[in-house]
C-alpha cells in the first residue's frame, strides 16, 4: 500500500494551520508532518476528528522546552499498524509504521538553522 506524507513548517501560525487541517485536499494524505506548530496556552496544538496527534514525547513532562514538532496521523490509519517510539527532544517525533513483512521508521525532526545539536 501507498503512503502518503504531507510535511510543512507552520511558523506558529494558527490561521496557517486551521487552513491546512480544513482544506480538503488534506484529507489526500496519511500523515501531516509539522514544523513549529500553533502551540496555545493549555500546551495542544490544532487538529480535528480526522487526525491522531502524536507530540514529541517530552511535551507533558517538560513544557517549559518548546514543542516544535508534531505529526498527525489520519484516524482511518489503523492504530494497530503504527506507535511512537520515545525520543528526549521537544525537536523530534518519532513514528514507526509496521507493514506484513517490513517496518518504516519516520523522523519529523526541527532543525532552526542556528545549530545543529537536534541532528
Amino acid at each position: 500500500a501507498e503512503l502518503k506524507i504531507w510535511q510543512q513548517n507552520i511558523n506558529t501560525s494558527l490561521i496557517a494551520q486551521e487552513s491546512l487541517l480544513n482544506t480538503s485536499d488534506v484529507l489526500d494524505w496519511d500523515i501531516l508532518i509539522l514544523q513549529e506548530p500553533h502551540i496555545n496556552f493549555l500546551c495542544n496544538t490544532r487538529a480535528n476528528h480526522w487526525w491522531h496527534v502524536l507530540y514529541p514525547t517530552n511535551h507533558f513532562t517538560n513544557p517549559q522546552q518548546r514543542t516544535q514538532a508534531v505529526t498527525l496521523i489520519r484516524t482511518p490509519l489503523d492504530t494497530n499498524t503504527w506507535r511512537q517510539l520515545p525520543f528526549p527532544s521537544s525537536d523530534i517525533v518519532l513514528l514507526q509504521i509496521s507493514g506484513n513483512h517490513s517496518k518504516c521508521t519516520i523522523f519529523n525532526i526541527y532543525n532552526d538553522n542556528t545549530h545543529h545539536n537536534t541532528l
